[in-house]
């Protein structure tokens, strides 16, 4: 029974780090993208290197345990895992501190710096909600490819501008007061 938990454990581990590895090359956009439509005083940066140190701590005790046999393997590969698991703790718990060391140390994909860079924070907000609207299909086609994406992400852009712009009757009332 204990042997099909580990098992079970290693390949949920195994899942969630592709997934993570998915993310940091810039093929799996949602979850960054998500964060971008989050209110708040302060824009949530999406920190994909607790979620890898998370897994790795724990696929890293799995390991441990796999390894009972081999007395000093065991012990190095468990307390590597726990290390792991103590730093996203800390991670949570000083939020700024960690974004700070991940910024200087883990990168996001090219796709967002490119976003960012030529967006404001509502553009990057009207985006985030349009893509919860977006059908399956055309989230994974955008997922796929860089550029598409980035059409995309213009086409909403040039429609907060329209948001944005007074319209002809704002403007007359301006001048004239009626």
């Amino acid at each position: 029974m204990a042997s099909v938990i580990l098992t079970l454990m290693t390949a949920i581990c195994l899942g969630f780090l592709i997934r993570i590895t998915l993310i940091m090359i810039g093929t799996y956009k949602e979850p960054i993208i998500k964060t971008f439509s989050e209110y708040g005083p302060d824009e949530k940066l999406y920190m994909p290197g607790q979620s890898l140190f998370l897994w790795v701590g724990i696929l890293s005790f799995c390991g441990g345990l796999w390894a009972t046999g081999y007395s000093s393997l065991s012990f190095t590969l468990s307390t590597v895992g726990v290390l792991l698991i103590f730093i996203v703790g800390a991670s949570y718990t000083y939020p700024q501190l960690a974004q700070k060391i991940h910024l200087k140390f883990l990168h996001f994909p090219r796709w967002y710096y490119e976003l960012r860079d030529r967006t404001t924070r509502y553009e990057r907000r009207r985006i985030g909600y349009m893509w919860l609207h977006l059908p399956l299909r055309a989230r994974l086609s955008y997922n796929s490819s860089d550029s598409m994406f980035l059409l995309w992400s213009d086409f909403i852009i040039m429609g907060t501008i329209r948001d944005e712009e007074p319209s002809p009757r704002d403007e007359e009332f301006f001048y004239t007061g009626h």
